[in-house]
């Protein structure tokens, strides 16, 4: 199954729109209606969505390190890429990932 994915909130939504033009199944966290929850209720939230978590955010990292179970973090340092660039390593990933394969792993970018 083709990885579906839930977009942190720091995530460009010029990125976002990238991945949907692509054909990448992408959400926001607005979107997803997680606008103000703190990071261990949106890795509830993607695992109830069926979706693997977006982010450059470190606390998810931390949680991943205390064994909170979820269903995969694409995980990419905010600095290092351009919208382009960013875009495109979503998109390979999704490309060579399953979701099967993405349970309770971090896929740094």
């Amino acid at each position: 199954m083709p990885l579906s994915i839930l977009c942190d909130e720091h995530i460009s939504h010029l990125i976002i729109g990238g991945l949907e033009r692509l054909g990448i199944d992408a959400i926001s966290i607005q979107r997803a209606g997680l606008r103000t929850s703190g990071d261990p209720l949106i890795l509830v939230a993607a695992r109830q969505l069926e979706r693997v978590i977006y982010t450059y955010d470190d606390d998810f990292l931390q949680l991943n390190s205390e064994g909170i179970p979820h269903l995969g973090i694409l995980y990419h340092h905010s600095r290092k890429y351009s919208i382009g660039q960013a875009i495109s390593a979503v998109a390979l990933a999704c490309q060579v990932l399953a979701m099967e394969e993405m349970r309770n792993r971090v896929e740094y970018l």
